[in-house]
């Protein structure tokens, strides 16, 4: 037994009817030569029992303490059951993909087992299947993530999880009481960190102010800063789906012709991409669209780990009100960098270490009323961001699994708090793979997202190769 983060209690504490925060993955499965694949039920049961031990967090219960004193404790679950969290579908007749996709990612998970489930989808075109992993952002974030994908999404072999005892076994589960003493001892021991937590907040503080005052370049306001647009309809349970691929070559071919980084480039894409959405919508904000960009605070030396979130975000702009896509993706840049460095002197793992002392009892109310605020909002007032943007690394080689082959692998995270677009993007084999998923009356044309993504990049990669050919002088 172990008690979650604050940062990963308060994934629980977002959750409500409208706001299921399950980040959620699909494996687009072909046979031979692009043929047909025929995997089963139990094909797929087989393979997951063989992973289980590579997936701690698969096995764990959060249960919550008595009146929100203190973060859940994860319990290896006395009672686990495999079969309950494998499913099996067939697509509709007409049915597409992305629209069951959708469906799938608006429902909450049940708490009265381990978040997560796995989903076995037939009748895709070509005879082609897919398979679909839901599970909290309470368990992971994008590093941990990528080490699930492997272990599901894949059977080659792979290196153990540092720290987890085998075989497994079961846990009870904690009576109220235990809980409630194990709260208080808890807090009264992370009382002696608060001295300590309150000098590095003021250190941290006081050296992004310098650097902000000092700094070229403007950098959003953390919250309350970002344009009221189509893109913020963000209080229905209902989500929709776009996706597009990307050639991984081009991308970098972008990005290093621009002497930018990869992340500006996409960036880049999705700012054209909204804009093109927008416009579609007879909506061109004067103020430009502002994203907020996760990134982790772990060592680049730090252990294999398949569980916990450990990042923070940035608010940058996407300088919509800049027409050419050159200057859009150098200024893109710069504020992106820049909002980057003043993160890093603040501290991307200072927010979240206050997050460890604040219980459910202060957090669930407070995200509720965040997003009641947001809601009340009228169509002048500025709101805190309208996308969300997050980029992991993904396997240079496709990856295999049973008899078939993973020929793509979309993955994305949960829309919420009044941000419409969640936006998340790997590389994957020789392509970066982007998935959009959205509250649906923010995204109410979804097939034609991918298209937007296509053909902003396209732009984009002409207006870098017109610029290396004839640099301003």
């Amino acid at each position: 037994m172990h008690r979650l983060s604050g940062e990963d209690s308060g994934f629980l504490s977002m959750e409500g009817p409208e706001q299921a925060m399950s980040t959620i993955a699909v494996a687009i499965l072909r046979g031979p030569d692009g043929g047909p694949t025929s995997l089963t039920r139990a094909d797929v049961h087989a393979h997951l029992e063989r992973r289980l031990d590579q997936l701690p967090s698969f096995r764990w219960r959060i249960v919550p303490v008595p009146f929100g004193l203190h973060h859940p404790v994860a319990v290896r679950d006395p009672e686990f059951d495999l079969d309950f969290h494998l499913r099996e579908a067939t697509l509709d007749p007409g049915e597409a993909l992305d629209e069951r996709f959708a469906r799938l990612a608006e429902r909450p998970l049940d708490r009265r087992h381990p978040l997560w489930q796995v989903t076995l989808l037939h009748g895709l075109p070509d005879g082609g299947q897919a398979l679909v992993l839901k599970y909290h952002h309470c368990l992971a974030d994008g590093v941990a993530a990528r080490t699930i994908f492997e272990r599901v999404f894949a059977d080659h072999d792979t290196p153990p999880i540092p720290g987890e005892a085998l075989p497994w076994s079961p846990e009870p589960i904690p009576s109220g009481p235990l809980l409630v003493l194990l709260a208080v001892l808890d807090h009264l021991r992370s009382l002696l960190g608060l001295i300590g937590l309150a000098r590095r907040t003021a250190a941290g503080a006081k050296a992004a102010k310098v650097r902000r005052e000092r700094a070229t370049v403007e950098v959003p306001a953390f919250s309350g800063a970002a344009p009221n647009t189509a893109l913020n309809r963000a209080f229905s349970p209902g989500r929709a789906y776009g996706r597009a691929a990307l050639p991984l070559a081009d991308v970098k071919r972008a990005k290093d012709l621009a002497g930018t980084t990869l992340n500006d480039v996409v960036l880049a894409v999705v700012a054209g991409a909204a804009e093109r959405y927008l416009t579609s919508r007879g909506e061109h904000p004067d103020r430009p669209l502002l994203a907020s960009v996760p990134v982790s605070y772990e060592a680049p030396d730090a252990p294999l780990r398949q569980a916990g979130n450990r990042f923070w975000s940035f608010t940058t702009s996407l300088h919509t009100d800049v027409a050419d896509p050159w200057d859009r993706l150098q200024a893109i840049s710069a504020t992106a960098g820049e909002a980057k460095a003043q993160l890093d002197l603040l501290g991307p793992d200072l927010l979240p270490a206050w997050l460890d002392h604040v219980p459910p009892l202060v957090s669930k109310p407070g995200a509720r009323a965040l997003v009641e605020r947001l809601r009340a909002l009228g169509p002048d007032d500025l709101v805190d961001a309208n996308v969300l943007i997050s980029n992991i690394r993904g396997p240079a080689e496709p990856w295999h699994l049973l008899d078939a082959t993973v020929a793509d692998l979309y993955i994305d995270g949960p829309p919420s708090n009044g941000v419409g677009w969640n936006v998340m993007l790997w590389s994957y084999g020789d392509r970066v793979l982007i998935g959009v998923l959205a509250f649906a009356d923010a995204l109410v044309d979804a097939p034609a997202l991918g298209g937007h993504l296509e053909a902003a990049f396209a732009e984009l990669l002409d207006a870098v190769e017109r610029h290396a050919v004839t640099p301003a002088r």
